[in-house]
Formats: structure tokens, C-alpha cells, sequence
């Protein structure tokens, strides 16, 4: 009888559900080219979801600092060696598993820079207890410019039909990280354009040019007539591939 109790006893252990674990993922965003995304540029979303259910596990912001540029960009890096510090932007994820599941995480933003909609996402295995934070943990590589039209301001009105229009822009590295002639993001091998569209059609292109002032590009366009103008504004380096695009309009009145 004492066998048959041990018996059903081992049985019962055997078929219950093994009892979660927590699972630490230390999530960063990189842009490419550049420096971790953190609070200066209000983070990145991060949503982390099973990759086979969708179900979301746990969502955050990137927050800390962008890093050493020398340690990033410029020192070589050894094999499982880091690119972060203690301080370098991350979200840390906690998960609670049973099991060995597959996860995505996603990173989306920057935040403060709506308009350059970048995201990356990746898929592994996480197995309960095994913490992913080693080296630089979890690292995606986000690709991208963050353009930002600073006049016209949206839908301005302007009177009395002018001959030109000053557009001004902003552009940076979705890290916040700046860009200028012979810098660091040297703006001489980015391609910045400005387009003015009016009834549809692109009527005017003309690159943009260093304003002085660190980020800050300006040119001035011709006006059509009168009516809405959609100012366009493009950012582009071959040697990476990073892209980045806002727009504004103005009235012509």
C-alpha cells in the first residue's frame, strides 16, 4: 500500500506544470551608425510578445544615455565583448516561463520624433531562468535619420504671393546624435533635400545647406502661387542607407 501511495505521489509531481521562472531581457536600440536611443530622444517603445501567439509579455521605453562614441564607433570590439556600459540606454524586460518559449521584441520610435516611424524586431528562444544580458544583451540595430521641419510651421498662411520660401530643417541621427560638415555624421556624404509640391506636382527640388548652426539646414524654394504648397524634406547617406522624411505645407494667400 506504501508503494502504491509513493507510486501515484511521483505521478502527480511528474504531471504538474513546472513553476515559472523570471527571465530578465535587457533590451537596446542602436542606431545604425550611431549611438543607443534613450531619454534624450524620449526612448524607444519596446513590446515583447510570443512570437507564436502574439500574446504581449511585457512593454517599456528605452531609457539612459547614448554611449561612448569612441567605444561604439571607433574601438574594435571583441568577440563577446560590449559596446554599452552601465549607463547606456536599455529596457529590462522581466518574463515569467515554464517553458521555453519563442520571443519577439520589437522596438518602435524615437518617441520625441514621431514622424520617423522606425522600428526593428528580432525572434529567439528564451528558456526559463536564462537571463539575456550578457555583453550588450538583446541589441537591435534601428536604421534611420530624424528630420524635423522647422519652418514653415504647418499650414502657415502666407499673404501676397511671395517669390521664395525659406524651409529650415533639423536632421539628426535618431540617437539625437548631430550632424555637420566634417563631423562625426559628417553632412558632407548626406544628401539633404528639400521638395516643394503644389497640385500634386513636385515643381521645385534643391539640396539643402549647413545653416550654421549644429543640424540645421536651410534653403529657399520657389512659391508657385497662390493655394497650398506641401514642403517635403529628405535625408539620405549611400554609404549606410540611412533615410529619414518629414513634411509641412503652407498657404499661399
Amino acid at each position: 500500500m506504501k508503494r502504491l501511495v509513493i507510486l501515484i505521489a511521483m505521478a502527480m509531481l511528474a504531471a504538474s506544470p513546472a513553476s515559472a521562472e523570471e527571465t530578465r531581457l535587457v533590451i537596446r536600440a542602436l542606431t545604425q551608425d550611431a549611438k543607443f536611443i534613450g531619454t534624450g530622444m524620449t526612448g524607444m517603445r519596446v513590446i515583447v510578445e510570443d512570437a507564436d501567439t502574439g500574446e504581449i509579455l511585457d512593454q517599456g521605453v528605452t531609457r539612459g544615455a547614448t554611449g561612448n562614441t569612441a567605444r561604439i564607433l571607433l574601438e574594435p570590439k571583441a568577440r563577446y565583448g560590449a559596446i554599452s556600459d552601465e549607463t547606456s540606454a536599455a529596457y529590462v524586460a522581466k518574463l515569467d516561463l515554464a517553458e521555453p518559449r519563442r520571443i519577439r521584441v520589437t522596438v518602435r520610435g524615437p518617441i520625441a520624433q514621431p514622424q520617423v516611424g522606425a522600428e526593428a524586431s528580432s525572434v529567439r528562444w528564451v528558456l526559463p531562468g536564462k537571463h539575456v544580458e550578457g555583453g550588450d544583451g538583446w541589441l537591435l540595430i534601428v536604421p534611420g535619420f530624424a528630420v524635423d521641419i522647422l519652418s514653415p510651421g504647418a499650414h502657415t498662411y502666407v499673404n501676397d504671393a511671395p517669390a521664395e520660401m525659406t524651409v529650415t530643417a533639423n536632421v539628426v541621427m535618431i540617437c539625437g546624435c548631430p550632424t555637420m560638415p566634417g563631423g562625426t555624421w559628417d553632412a558632407d556624404q548626406i544628401e539633404i533635400i528639400a521638395q516643394l509640391r503644389y497640385e500634386g506636382e513636385t515643381f521645385a527640388s534643391l539640396p539643402m545647406t549647413y545653416a550654421g548652426e549644429a543640424s540645421r539646414y536651410s534653403v529657399s524654394l520657389p512659391v508657385k502661387g497662390k493655394g497650398a504648397h506641401e514642403v517635403l524634406v529628405t535625408a539620405f547617406d549611400a554609404r549606410t542607407g540611412n533615410s529619414g522624411v518629414d513634411r509641412t505645407s503652407f498657404v499661399v494667400r
